[in-house]
Order: structure tokens, then C-alpha cells, then sequence
């Protein structure tokens, strides 16, 4: 079976290795998605993310596969934030940088990354997730609402904002002109795929 919403069914009618490919198929990205924040010490939130989907398998309705794991990741990142945190975090506000967590530093892994990475962690935990969801992971403007628990019709508006202000970070991060230009160019490829998968 290759089809998500098939996988799922059968898992749902008792098929545990469907259940299993399901799972497995989405495993790199939500890995992706906690170790672009936190670095690479993040199997505990992943194992938490997959048995979350588990116990609730029965009640995924309206969204994608991918799009509900997102969803589920989000909120065991944000608990994790707030566990970890002596100030309140709100994820529409508040960035990693600003609670200090400097663990996803590691993944640059050159001038490039480090730049484009370090200017993400500026950004408010929500608009950091919509930018790498819509481009990283490919997830369409419906998914991400999803994920993010608001309507679809503010995505766009939302990824527009959050990538201009990402543009106005890479600007203001001292670096050298030849990395700067690479990641600006990254982010725009990334937004022409995003603006023309519709």
C-alpha cells in the first residue's frame, strides 16, 4: 500500500504492519522537525509524537497523516518549551533564541545552513513552523493550518509575513556576502515552490 489514507485504514482494522509503514514513512520529517529546534537529543519527543498518533489513530479525520503528526509534534515541542522554561511561551511570539536554546546551532553544518538556521530561530516558534513546513516538508496551506490550529485562509498571509521578516534577519546577521546571498537565494527558491504548489 502507498496511499496514507489507506495505510491508515488498515491499521485502524487491526493491521499493525500498516500501522507500522505509516508510521516509519513519516519518521525522518517529524525527527527533522524536533532537530531543527533542539538539535539532535530529540528521540524521547519523537517516540512521544508516534504514540500520540497511536492512541489517538481513531480520531484523525479532516487532515492528512502528515499534517496530524505535525500537529502533534508542535504541541509535545511547545510543552516541551514550556516544561524547560521559567517565562511563559507562546509560539506565536515567542522564538527559540529568545529562551536560549541554542542546541539547533549544531545542525549548520556550513556558512549556508548556519546563516538561514540562526535566522529561523529568531523568528516566533509558529512562524519558524509554517516557513518549515511549507518548505521543507511540503505541506500545503490547508495541512499547516492544521498543525498550527488556524484557519487556512490565514496561512499564506501568515508564511508571507514570517518570510519577510525572515529576510529582514538573514539582512541583519553579520555574516559573510557571499553566504547571505546563498541563503536569500535558498528562501526564495523555497517561496516560488511554495507559491506555485498552489
Amino acid at each position: 500500500m502507498d496511499d496514507d489514507d489507506a495505510l491508515l485504514q488498515a491499521w485502524r482494522e487491526g493491521d499493525r504492519a500498516a500501522g507500522q509503514q505509516l508510521l516509519q514513512r513519516h519518521f525522518q520529517a517529524i525527527a527533522r522537525f524536533f532537530r531543527s529546534k533542539l538539535g539532535d537529543d530529540v528521540q524521547d519527543l519523537v517516540q512521544r509524537t508516534f504514540l500520540d498518533c497511536v492512541e489517538s489513530r481513531d480520531r484523525m479525520v479532516g487532515a492528512s497523516v502528515r499534517a496530524y503528526l505535525f500537529a502533534i509534534a508542535r504541541h509535545r515541542l511547545v510543552d516541551h518549551l514550556r516544561a524547560r522554561s521559567v517565562r511563559d511561551v507562546d509560539p506565536e511570539v515567542t522564538s527559540l533564541a529568545e529562551l536560549a536554546t541554542s542546541a539547533s546551532g549544531q545542525l549548520a553544518r556550513d556558512d549556508r545552513q548556519r546563516l538561514l538556521a540562526l535566522a529561523l530561530r529568531r523568528l516566533p516558534l509558529d512562524q519558524q513552523c509554517a516557513l518549515e513546513l511549507a518548505y521543507w516538508e511540503g505541506l500545503s496551506a490547508p495541512e499547516i493550518a492544521v498543525v498550527l490550529g488556524v484557519p487556512a485562509t490565514t496561512v499564506r498571509s501568515r508564511i508571507t509575513r514570517a518570510r519577510d521578516r525572515l529576510r529582514d534577519l538573514l539582512a541583519e546577521l553579520e555574516a559573510d556576502g557571499g553566504a547571505l546571498g546563498r541563503a536569500r537565494d535558498d528562501l526564495d527558491r523555497r517561496s516560488r515552490e511554495f507559491d506555485h504548489a498552489g
